[in-house]
């Protein structure tokens, strides 16, 4: 008897620390960063795990049974915050997109809506593995003859020419990963009937910029010359990169591209180099100016140009294509006021542009695949694709 009041309060603060606690805590390191990712994309399982233990807690302490049911609760509905919020984000941007693109009249929709297809486990148990969809790797070179790895995802079920094309640049700050980043997206995306082509291109510091813009371009060169044997449509392409590749995505198609671009999907991606230079996340668990000044080459003070060179913020104008901006309202490596900058400076030229920003969502959210926030920021990409290619 006389443990059951400790071991009711135990059961019941457990979840309201796992839910509360990393999303509260600065992320000094990478490491909370990613913390944080799981910890909002694990709400709902945390909020129904909060509710059962709740109810045990309830059960063995009868003495106390409304305190302990008000912190479970109280600790469902917060665990809860960052999916509620993260779906009306991705209905607002999708009724964005639908104002931008209306369907017409008659048409049937060509994707199907999306709502966490794993459930409460979506992020553990990520998107689902479409049977149908093959990869090959084709291996290329840069201009220096550096070796380069694209990867292609189709879905064999669809007819083989002709399919409008997605071209991915995965994230790392410039200075890691590579085309298999995302691999779960890239498979989900080819099994609604897109061509997906993830690119690859050489690392900071290294290789510090255009090279990496270079490869961008050799690798849309070779996407050109390959599509028909691919699978694909040279005349519909998009652009989707995350992070660092969402930079290179808005660089490449603004910067006369070696094939036409149709449009942009940019998952938070550094928009004005110098800025971003200046104006730091708090905390910065990355140290920002140390990966800019390995990717340009130094401070924006001693090389304005290059910094200038480097940022899609420099290159914005009428007539350029159509852009989806996805920013992590959280995001403490590339902050979310680059983002509405971006959208704001598009609109001020005339381009269309869709912005959704996440409010509780950190830097990498969509890598979660499977997750609520991830899988309903895909729901918007999906229908900006189906509009635009």
């Amino acid at each position: 008897m006389s443990i059951r009041g400790p071991l009711a309060a135990l059961l019941v603060v457990l979840p309201l620390a796992l839910a509360l606690v990393p999303l509260a805590l600065p992320p000094w390191t990478f490491g909370l960063v990613v913390v944080r990712i799981a910890t909002a994309e694990l709400g709902p399982a945390i909020a129904v795990a909060a509710l059962l233990l709740g109810a045990v807690a309830v059960a063995i302490t009868p003495g106390h049974r409304w305190p302990l049911a008000v912190v479970a609760l109280l600790t469902a509905g917060l665990a809860v915050v960052p999916t509620i919020s993260a779906q009306r984000a991705a209905r607002a941007g999708a009724a964005a997109v639908d104002s931008l693109f209306p369907r017409p009249v008659g048409a049937a929709a060509r994707t199907p809506e999306i709502a966490g297809p794993n459930g409460l486990l979506g992020v553990v148990l990520g998107l689902p593995r479409p049977p149908h969809v093959v990869e090959h790797a084709v291996r290329y070179a840069a201009a220096d003859g550096s070796p380069l790895t694209l990867r292609v995802y189709r879905d064999t079920r669809w007819p083989h020419g002709g399919r409008p094309t997605v071209a991915v640049l995965y994230g790392g700050a410039w200075r890691n990963g590579d085309a298999a980043q995302g691999e779960p997206v890239q498979r989900w995306l080819a099994a609604h009937g897109y061509l997906v082509v993830a690119l690859d291109y050489r690392h900071a510091p290294a290789f510090r910029h255009p090279a990496q813009l270079d490869d961008v371009r050799r690798g849309l060169s070779l996407l050109r010359d390959s599509a028909a044997a691919w699978g694909g449509d040279p005349a519909r392409v998009a652009l989707l990169g995350r992070s660092s590749g969402g930079h290179l995505a808005m660089l490449a198609a603004w910067s006369d591209p070696p094939m036409p671009v149709r449009a942009v999907v940019d998952f938070y991606g550094p928009f004005d180099l110098a800025r971003g230079y200046v104006d730091r996340p708090s905390p910065d668990p990355i140290d920002v100016r140390a990966v800019l000044r390995g990717f340009v080459g130094g401070p924006p003070d001693a090389m304005p140009e290059r910094y200038r060179d480097a940022s899609p913020a420099s290159l914005v104008r009428p007539g350029l294509p159509p852009a989806l901006l996805v920013y992590a309202g959280r995001d403490h490596l590339v902050k979310p006021e680059f983002g509405r900058d971006a959208a704001a400076a598009l609109r001020r030229s005339g381009v269309p542009v869709a912005y959704v920003e996440l409010p509780w969502a950190e830097h990498g959210f969509d890598l979660a695949a499977g997750g609520p926030s991830g899988t309903a920021a895909l729901g918007v990409v999906l229908r900006f694709l189906e509009r635009v290619l």
